[in-house]
């Protein structure tokens, strides 16, 4: 059980940049000045709703919790912040919830993914298709799979030929898939594999179908992705580092078609980055200047600058802020109020603490993006929270 364990809490996020772009896009009618945070609570088996308020960041308990299948691993908003949906590992489904304009959960439906320990899971920012990485098993690298659903509310509906392999037959590379991240244009697909240190990449044509391309090395134990709002660049949480890739999704001299953009990946100059130690949940501000990363082994978030143009990854001024214990998800959301100094926009970074049992909130603006703690940490009822969404 305890290497199993370490798969659950060590991943994900790919999740979190697309829950990013619905937390900042949302069109649920939550009252005004205010938001919402969902939590999913290992604990438990539940997801809790919680209001936030947009002008401090502070959170409060909004209703009771909902349950979810054993062992809720990630989470996702759709883009219109009127469905959420959790993903179970130990019971292999989806389960789905409608979000009510006062911010609250009806729980929907319960759908198997098809594969073996759901760890990930992502949505494109139209919120047509929901994919799942199902991570399999280490003996078997055809266990691996990549589940696609088509998304009509809070309903899923399972597209032709899903779950879709990872690893080609026969092949060692592209086993463990334990993230999952879509480019916003939801054009093009990328999995962390976390038994033999690699991202794959895939197509995603109209129907949510997928077509294998290239696998490309990263580190150790690759888990938590983020692309950031522009679809421009590719993050990848290692054990100790955080490998940076351009992304071929418009003509650039990267592309190995010089017609049409073809996702492929390329190295940023000075990638892989150093980290703190057992990086799990990436999120990009929506600006696309700031990255944050989540540290589970070091109990802290690392905060790093994008370059304009180039996505090369530099520390901020502050380079990380310390969380409760074992800190293993984070999202964010904008807020209502103006920095005094800065003149940027407050936004709201909310990190759940599994081991701590909590939620700790930061706040930064977009010009300087540094992290600042707004109060100490909430206690969140039903213990060991593994994922949060905002919007």
């Amino acid at each position: 059980m305890g290497t199993r364990f370490r798969f659950l809490v060590g991943v994900v996020v790919p999740v979190l940049l697309l829950s990013l772009s619905a937390c900042t896009t949302s069109s649920s009618s939550t009252p005004s000045g205010s938001g919402a945070l969902f939590v999913a609570t290992q604990g438990d088996s539940s997801v809790s709703a919680y209001t936030i308020d947009l002008s401090a960041g502070t959170l409060t308990a909004n209703g009771k919790g909902v349950a979810t299948g054993s062992t809720p691993s990630a989470m996702v908003l759709a883009p219109s912040g009127s469905a959420l949906f959790v993903a179970n590992s130990g019971t292999n489904d989806i389960s789905a919830y409608s979000v009510k304009s006062d911010g609250t959960l009806t729980a929907g439906s319960t759908t198997p993914t098809g594969g073996m320990t759901p760890l990930s899971i992502s949505m494109d920012s139209a919120g047509h298709f929901l994919f799942v990485a199902n991570q399999g098993l280490q003996i078997d690298p055809a266990s691996g799979t990549i589940s696609v659903f088509a998304v009509q509310d809070a309903a899923l509906t399972a597209v032709p030929g899903s779950p879709f392999r990872v690893a080609e037959l026969g092949a060692s590379s592209g086993t463990g898939p334990a993230g999952v991240a879509v480019t916003p244009d939801g054009k093009f697909l990328y999995v962390s594999n976390q038994f033999d240190g690699t991202v794959t990449s895939f197509s995603v044509n109209a129907s949510g179908v997928l077509t294998r391309g290239l696998v490309v090395p990263v580190g150790t134990a690759p888990s938590g992705l983020a692309i950031t709002p522009n679809g421009g660049f590719l993050y990848v949480a290692n054990s100790s580092t955080v490998s940076g890739f351009a992304i071929c999704n418009q003509i650039v001299t990267s592309c190995n078609d010089p017609t049409a953009p073809d996702g492929v990946l390329t190295a940023l100059t000075g990638s892989p980055f150093s980290s703190g130690l057992g990086p799990v949940s990436i999120v990009a501000a929506p600006s696309g200047k700031f990255l944050f990363v989540v540290d589970r082994l070091s109990n802290q978030v690392s905060q790093y600058k994008i370059a304009t143009g180039t996505g090369v990854l530099t520390a901020n001024t502050q380079a990380t802020i310390s969380t409760g214990a074992n800190p293993v998800w984070a999202a964010l959301r904008v807020g209502t109020t103006t920095d005094a100094t800065t003149g940027g926009t407050t936004n709201f970074l909310y990190v759940a603490e599994l081991g701590a049992s909590s939620i700790s909130i930061y706040t930064f603006d977009s010009t300087v993006g540094t992290l600042g703690r707004v109060g100490p940490p909430i206690s969140v009822t039903g213990g060991q929270p593994s994922a949060v969404a905002a919007e």
